[in-house]
């Protein structure tokens, strides 16, 4: 008989993911010049020490898509050129504004991808709940439960306007029948959950919080990072 595998422990409890989360997107957010450098490696640290998955999209084609459209705009149409690559006039002063907006968006990415991967949905709206904000953590569970089923219909949806060739002619009626079909897919799907949990006798006032994990470092973890937000806006 074989034994049930146990699930790897996480480093950091949930009040540690989410100051990591708060301090990535604020130093990303609020770093001026090329401290937004600094910025960034701090945050692919972090990622690499307490949440791997969070650098996943570095290797997948989309981020460094997202990252070369910030880049070469602003590097084309940032100011007098400076360079000339194949026939292209290259601005300095638009680079260095490309690729600032760049390594914001790159922290910001990893941040959310590694936070949302280490923090059960659960926990999440139990915190919600545990602060006041009554009902918020189950929309936010709903919403989040949406996200799959929403995929699933648009690319269904996508697929069957194409086949019967909605997009040869009439491309913009074809749009709005593609949205229309999501948006109202996504409703009835969220009214059937609903209806569940209504069916299982389901109130916001008498549900209570799922515990919320927490480790010993968390502290320690959170600290840090405030002691470092104000050096970095002592020297930015």
């Amino acid at each position: 008989m074989q034994r049930p595998v146990a699930k790897p422990r996480r480093p950091l409890g949930t009040p540690g993911y989410l100051s990591c989360l708060v301090f990535s997107l604020a130093a990303a957010m609020l770093c001026r010049g090329w401290t937004v450098a600094l910025a960034c490696a701090l945050a692919l640290a972090l990622a690499g020490a307490f949440y791997r998955a969070g650098l996943r999209p570095l290797a997948g084609g989309r981020l460094w898509l997202l990252v070369g459209l910030l880049v070469i705009p602003a590097g084309l149409c940032g100011g007098p050129p400076a360079w000339w690559l194949w026939g292209l006039p290259l601005s300095q002063p638009g680079l260095a504004a490309g690729l600032q907006m760049a390594l914001r968006a790159v922290a910001m990415v990893v941040a959310v991808t590694g936070c949302a991967a280490s923090v059960p949905l659960g926990e999440l709206a139990g915190l919600l709940e545990r602060v006041g904000l009554k009902g918020l953590g189950f929309a936010l569970g709903v919403a989040l439960s949406m996200l799959p089923i929403v995929r699933e219909t648009t690319a269904t949806a996508y697929q069957a306007l194409r086949l019967r060739g909605g997009f040869r002619r009439r491309r913009l009626q074809a749009l709005r029948l593609l949205l229309v079909t999501v948006v109202a897919g996504s409703l009835r799907h969220a009214d059937d959950i609903v209806s569940a949990a209504e069916a299982r006798a389901f109130s916001v006032e008498r549900a209570r919080p799922l515990p919320i994990t927490c480790r010993r470092r968390d502290l320690a973890v959170t600290g840090v990072l405030a002691a470092v937000a104000v050096a970095i806006c002592l020297v930015g």
